[in-house]
């Protein structure tokens, strides 16, 4: 670790995972994984994939570089971005299993494997120059794009996905998803005030943070309104004899 950054291991420092605002962060950390696992079990259950595809990719890139790449000075962090990692490439795998048959445009379609692989290397270069160009601590600015990208992108993968048949679609996933972010957004705004003095302010976390919210909320309202809309369907297709 960088001496300068030392310091901040202290008790109540910034990388003090006992602190309060890490605890409401780790909270948020486990959260995530509890999402993972509500997407993953509906998307085996649906034959699809849970997230949009450039959210797969962004995600898996910048879980790659945290887990391997940037240093970390907590333990209990990098435990929690290798375990994200190693889950999310059950989602990655689904994507390549289910994704080609669910596009609808035929050029899509026939490279599909190619885009998603094409995504995810430049979404490497991208994230890790952005954290060399702009001194992006831990990742954790990068981290907040990624998760903006992958909020707004949740909103059109619901239209996309109420026409076929809702496949996907997991509200305990959009309530873990919300709710995670929203302490982890709580823990950065303490993190990365006290460690990167070199911003000049946290003006645009706090705008990727109430973005974030704004269209989490957006989409759990949708997806909520979707599965409660053919929750009798559902129930009917459960009861019908083999």
């Amino acid at each position: 670790m960088h001496p300068s950054l030392s310091v901040h291991t202290l008790p109540g420092g910034a990388f003090d995972p006992l602190a309060w605002f890490n605890v409401v962060g780790e909270v948020g950390c486990v959260l995530w994984v509890v999402a993972y696992g509500f997407i993953i079990r509906q998307c085996f259950q649906d034959k699809s994939y849970g997230l949009p595809l450039i959210a797969i990719c962004m995600n898996l890139a910048w879980e790659f570089l945290a887990s391997w790449v940037l240093p970390n000075p907590v333990p209990l962090w990098l435990f929690f971005d290798r375990v994200w990692f190693f889950v999310d490439l059950i989602i990655v795998y689904q994507l390549v299993r289910y994704g080609p048959a669910l596009q609808g445009v035929p050029e899509l379609r026939e490279h599909f494997h190619a885009i998603v692989l094409g995504t995810v290397m430049l979404s490497v270069f991208g994230l890790y120059a952005f954290h060399v160009q702009y001194h992006d601590l831990l990742g954790l600015m990068g981290a907040f794009m990624v998760n903006l990208v992958m909020s707004v992108a949740f909103v059109f993968f619901y239209f996309a996905r109420r026409q076929q048949d809702g496949r996907g679609l997991s509200v305990p996933a959009a309530w873990c998803k919300m709710l995670g972010t929203l302490g982890t957004s709580i823990e950065c705004h303490w993190v990365i005030g006290q460690t990167q003095s070199w911003l000049g302010g946290l003006h645009f976390l706090t705008f990727l943070s109430l973005s974030i919210l704004l269209f989490d909320a957006l989409y759990l309202r949708l997806v909520m309104k979707e599965v409660l809309a053919r929750a009798p369907e559902r129930q009917r297709a459960r009861l019908a004899p083999a």
